[in-house]
């Protein structure tokens, strides 16, 4: 009898599927199986149950602080006592048109409050009816009658698509966080889940004439309309959301902030990314309302050109803050849960499905290296390896070999910076032919003027992040020292290196 032979490359290798394949923490609902514990995940955690003020915690892009906000707000759900309503503020689709104006607090709160109302309105949809209803029965009238005002204003005058933008994200949030939950959660039935949700906003407001928040016209008449109610101070309706959050028997209210520089207009722009933060992270006055509390999850370069930018009117010294940075032990520990998870416990180490000889332990300095010593971008690199891997060995599955790694970290460098819009900078970089350089090289290679140059290298600078200023050189004439230049992205290093 023949041996059975794999179908693939990695039952081949041991693993019940690609264990590299997903690398986003909202993707993987068995990611706790596998995770290896975020640093700073304590400190968070901490931050999240104080009751006010505000928490910044920053990281490079794919360190983990999706992660980190995810696994927090699950595990606040999932307590027993007092916990404060976690609302996640991750979508701010709806701030575009007022950007160039400049972002002001009261578009903050109008959608804090929406958010509350609808993370409320869904918590109770996931309950047995009964058991909404007693909840809803125990609020005496004077709370019924803010409750009314709060969802009329807040939630029901918000136009259905709008509504339905940040609806989805807050089920699949309250999804994996909520233990006990009602027929329609678990089968996942949005469509009659959102009709819960609508009964129950009727029965706690008014519905008054549809605003879309989209449009400055529509949102400068819907803030007159709660105005009138007596929503007239940001502050104010900051206060009443905690205020509504408490009588359903939260103890406050927790605002996670997170995704700032994954719009279309933040993603490469370090600026604009910051320009979405700045409002609260300005008005220290927020970060003393009883039983407020915020986190913010920024990529490090955000919160550095913050501090950088408006150092006299960003009161750092007022603001907590820590900083994700994984240690190489800590990402191969990452890898070798991952390798266990996907084969049943039966490979643990990179070298178990590599050709003999495979010097693994530079590999993985060269990949955490290339990878911004960062886990998303880690897990992605090694997926483009195997991938690659399998794509090139179809006839003849094998073990990796070195090719295998280098041409998979090569593949991974240029989809990434294509990814990023980056490539084509990255590669102009590159045909310097140097890691460092002046801006005569590049005025050289350009064939531009002395300024033009220089506001190429400034735009490779500060706004793409790919070369960073790294000291002066001294020129053959007596002249003043020169500033020089280096490669700071270590995927443009590889382009350049490897002649990609």
């Amino acid at each position: 009898m023949t041996a059975h032979r794999p179908k693939d490359l990695y039952s081949f290798l041991g693993f019940i599927s690609n264990p590299f394949e997903s690398n986003t923490a909202e993707r993987e609902p068995q990611i706790a199986s596998y995770a290896v514990r975020p640093p700073y995940l304590d400190r968070t955690t901490q931050a999240s149950h104080i009751g006010r003020g505000i928490f910044v915690l920053d990281g490079a892009r794919g360190s983990g602080k999706s992660a980190t906000r995810l696994t927090i707000a699950k595990s606040i759900w999932q307590e027993t006592g007092a916990r404060p309503l976690v609302v996640a503020l991750t979508n701010f689709n709806i701030f575009r048109p007022y950007i160039r104006g400049g972002l002001t607090l009261d578009l903050f709160a109008t959608q804090v409050a929406f958010l509350t109302i609808e993370t409320i309105l869904s918590w109770l949809s996931s309950l047995p009816k009964i058991e909404a209803d007693a909840r809803i029965a125990k609020i005496d009238n004077l709370g019924k009658k803010l409750i009314e005002q709060f969802t009329s204003n807040f939630f029901l005058n918000r136009a259905d698509n709008a509504r339905s933008t940040t609806a989805q994200e807050t089920y699949d949030l309250l999804n994996v966080s909520l233990q006990n939950k009602a027929e329609l959660w678990v089968e996942k039935r949005w469509d009659q889940v959102s009709t819960v949700i609508a009964g129950l906003a009727a029965t706690l407001g008014k519905k008054y004439a549809e605003v879309d928040i989209g449009d400055p016209d529509s949102y400068a008449a819907l803030l007159r309309n709660q105005q009138t109610s007596g929503f007239s101070d940001p502050q104010y309706v900051f206060a009443r959301t905690v205020e509504v959050a408490r009588l359903f028997g939260f103890s406050g209210v927790l605002v996670q902030i997170d995704k700032i520089d994954e719009t279309d207009w933040t993603t490469t722009s370090v600026p604009a990314a910051g320009q979405l933060i700045f409002p609260i992270l300005s008005n220290i006055g927020l970060h003393e309302i009883d039983g407020l509390s915020w986190s913010v999850f920024a990529w490090d370069k955000v919160t550095k050109h913050l501090i950088s930018t408006f150092r006299e009117q960003l009161r750092f010294d007022k603001i907590q803050r820590g900083s994700i940075s994984w240690e190489p032990i800590y990402l191969e520990g990452l890898i070798q849960k991952r390798l266990e998870h996907f084969s049943s416990g039966t490979i643990s180490q990179l070298q178990q499905i590599s050709v003999d000889g495979t010097d693994i332990s530079t590999i993985l300095r060269e990949l955490i290296e290339l990878t911004g010593q960062s886990p998303r971008q880690l897990i992605t690199a090694l997926d483009a390896v195997v991938s690659e891997h399998a794509q090139r060995n179809q006839s003849v599955l094998k073990r990796l070999d070195k090719f295998a790694f280098e041409r998979g970290m090569d593949i991974y460098a240029v989809r990434s910076l294509t990814d990023n819009g980056l490539i084509d900078d990255a590669r102009q970089i590159a045909k310097l032919g140097t890691a460092s350089f002046v801006t005569k090289d590049v005025q050289s290679l350009l064939r531009q003027s002395v300024q033009s140059a220089r506001a190429r290298i400034d735009k490779w600078v500060s706004e793409l992040q790919l070369v960073e200023l790294s000291g002066t050189r001294q020129t053959a004439s007596t002249g003043r020292p020169i500033d020089e230049f280096s490669i700071s992205d270590p995927r443009v290093l590889r382009v350049l290196s490897r002649k990609l």
